[in-house]
């Protein structure tokens, strides 16, 4: 028990530091060595808990799962639609809140979807979330999808990285917010008129 302690100190204290570093001098700049060094650990330590240095970032962003699941909880009466907007307005804020750090962790996470190389596990969780709660909506008899609830958790969730990344400089949230909130309505009520 003692020893998983000190490896979660360990972790959490170079997430710590790496985080610190970044903000300063910006990702592209801070090497490994920093980070160790900052840490005062050996480069090896370092390797034992992360692949490379962007496995930090990953790290962070995987690390908003268990908020995710609580702003889900907050979120569990009234309509679907309304609650999905509480829902995704309250990721935005968090982003917005910490746009810096979220804005690199972000950037790390398409990447790393993009490349294929392994999957981006807080997108695969926040779908799952999202899918569970259309889902919960579908049993309950207060929503009728036109399509399956993965298809929606899958579009809704692309509607907030374009938003991210739209306005990734941007740091007004209530504009960021009114943004994915067009976005959502126009695949709420479908794009087509006819």
């Amino acid at each position: 028990m003692l020893r998983e302690v000190k490896k979660k100190k360990t972790k959490d204290t170079i997430v710590y530091h790496a985080v610190e570093l970044f903000k300063q001098k910006g990702f592209e700049n801070v090497t490994v060595e920093e980070i160790t060094q900052a840490c005062g650990i050996a480069k090896g330590t370092f390797f034992n808990y992360f692949a490379k240095k962007e496995h930090v970032l990953l790290h962070v962003a995987d690390s908003y799962s268990t908020l995710l699941g609580k702003i889900t909880e907050r979120h569990q009466e009234g309509k679907l639609k309304p609650r999905l907007l509480s829902i995704f307005g309250e990721l935005l804020t968090i982003y917005s809140d910490h746009s810096g750090l979220l804005r690199l962790a972000l950037a790390e996470t398409v990447k790393v979807a993009i490349e294929g190389k392994e999957q981006a596990a807080n997108l695969i969780i926040l779908q799952e979330r999202i899918r569970g709660v259309i889902e919960e909506a579908v049993r309950d008899g207060s929503f009728r999808p036109r399509t399956d609830s993965d298809t929606a958790a899958s579009i809704l969730v692309a509607i907030l990285l374009h938003t991210l990344m739209m306005y990734s400089g941007e740091i007004d949230k209530q504009t960021i917010i009114e943004s994915f909130k067009r976005g959502m309505d126009a695949v709420w009520e479908g794009i087509a008129n006819e």
